[in-house]
């Protein structure tokens, strides 16, 4: 098979993650979607072939940090680690990228011939695309391309439309590209792809700032569940948390660090050490009616949050229940985690002031963070990175943290196991933080934000909703004259 065919759309698809951080070559995932829609969707021949192989580029090295979760963590032979990494990067190019031929099917049997139309169907159907990894194989919202925007002046549409919108401006600045080969008009697309990558630097300006406090201990994660291990990790954490700052009002523990639930003689052992425990707000192992949950404590309140997003395969086994068992890696601890419901009660922090909580992966989940921060003053983000290893994942995740900050207008303390823990203000500047690997406290000041943003109002539905009509109304006009 010709490498134009395999090896270019490949490559063509790996060099887009080069676009997001920690590279950051913001202009190379414009380069990757031109490939995409002028070699298979304008092209119908060999177009399933370049569509897989540009997918397997993309989402293989886009979720190489699986590899590192299921080899290291799951503690699975290098082959099967393979074969199981394989075939999740297969699963996601065909439910998120081989759709995208929609495009060219609807291209060829409407017999588009008008250029306007064509830009506008495909970039709707790549952003009502992009829309499915919210929902599909129970959410996989990796690698959206308008994340690739932080730290530049477009970053500010995020407060207003929403990170779709941000995407849907690369679709279509990669269709006119493609469509107006060698124009004037592609000249001007071009120049707006220019001033869109512009760096920008926001002030940073505290009105009602409170003083608060992370602690990333960096444990072991490999030891973490053995026998006598979690003394070590409460000595550690108790360490922590006694370096605090006394003015300090808020002392934030990761994501689940301690490894038992919190009904059990160990954990209230560990409080009953902690002086200051009417500050402490941690993750924990929760057991309610029978069922573990991933969960968010306020200890003073005794007010709980429940994850709503789970992690494939690290929380939970999607599709098949008897793959449990089958291998290591598929019986790990705490990996039979249920769904925190999506209708839960805001947490309250000293003067019953509301604060959300997500956990982890409910950060990449806009819709589920816009909801949580319709009466919040601020995001309280506990995370656990230490499956992602020293790959690309800790700096994808700490992106999209930076990214819900700036939809909602809010400031946000993340506090991780082993980093990336940090201050992040609403307009998505990171403060102050701590690297990966260290063990340390971040202190610092956040600010309680009043208004609500646009984005945070209204959510996602006008980019979507916008595609939808636009794609609507084409396929309806075409099939009028026709018939």
């Amino acid at each position: 098979m010709k490498l134009s065919n395999t090896l270019y759309p490949f490559l063509f698809g790996l060099i887009g993650i080069f676009a997001f951080s920690p590279f950051s070559i913001k202009f190379l995932i414009f380069i990757s979607y031109i490939y995409l829609i002028k070699a298979i969707l304008y092209k119908e021949r060999n177009a399933l072939t370049k569509l897989f192989c540009w997918g397997i580029g993309h989402w293989g090295f886009g979720m190489s940090w699986l590899i590192v979760s299921i080899y290291y963590y799951g503690e699975v032979d290098l082959t099967t680690s393979i074969l199981i990494f394989s075939l999740l990067v297969i699963l996601l190019t065909f439910v998120f990228t081989i759709p995208l031929l929609l495009a060219i099917t609807l291209i060829s049997s409407l017999k588009i011939k008008s250029k306007p139309t064509k830009i506008i169907l495909v970039s709707g159907i790549f952003l009502l695309t992009e829309f499915t990894r919210y929902f599909f194989l129970n959410g996989v919202p990796w690698l959206i391309p308008g994340n690739i925007f932080l730290d530049t002046i477009t970053q500010s549409t995020y407060s207003v439309f929403g990170v779709s919108f941000a995407s849907l401006l690369i679709y279509l600045i990669c269709s006119i590209i493609v469509q107006y080969n060698k124009s004037k008009i592609t000249a001007i697309a071009l120049v707006f792809l220019f001033i869109s990558l512009i760096p920008q630097n926001s002030n940073i300006i505290i009105n009602n700032g409170i003083f608060v406090t992370a602690i990333q201990p960096s444990s072991n994660p490999f030891l973490k569940y053995e026998k006598d291990y979690y003394q070590k990790i409460e000595k550690n954490l108790l360490t922590l948390i006694k370096q605090s700052s006394q003015s300090s009002k808020l002392i934030v523990l990761p994501e689940a660090e301690l490894p038992y639930h919190d009904k059990s003689e160990k954990f209230n052992s560990f409080l009953s050490k902690i002086n200051n425990k009417e500050k402490l707000l941690l993750g924990t192992w929760h057991y309610d009616e029978n069922k573990l949950f991933n969960a968010f404590l306020n200890v003073k309140t005794d007010q709980i949050y429940k994850k709503i997003h789970l992690v494939p395969f690290g929380e939970y086994i999607p599709f098949f229940k008897s793959l449990r068992g089958l291998i290591d890696f598929f019986n790990l601890p705490m990996s039979n985690v249920d769904h925190g419901s999506k209708n839960q009660s805001k947490m309250t922090v000293f003067n019953g002031l509301e604060v959300s909580t997500p956990i982890c992966f409910d950060m990449a989940f806009p819709r589920t963070v816009r909801l949580m921060n319709k009466s919040s003053l601020f995001m309280i983000n506990i995370s656990n990175d230490t499956w992602f290893g020293e790959s690309i994942g800790p700096y994808h995740h700490l992106s999209i943290a930076r990214i819900r900050s700036i939809e909602n207008n809010r400031w946000t303390l993340r506090a991780t196991n082993d980093g990336f823990s940090a201050i992040i203000s609403n307009k998505g500047t990171i403060v102050d933080k701590l690297e990966k690997g260290d063990s340390n406290i971040l202190e610092g000041y956040i600010d309680l934000i009043y208004k609500s943003s646009f984005y945070n109002k209204i959510g996602y539905i006008f980019s979507y909703l916008i595609s939808f009509i636009l794609i609507s109304s084409i396929i309806i006009r075409f099939l009028w004259l026709r018939f």
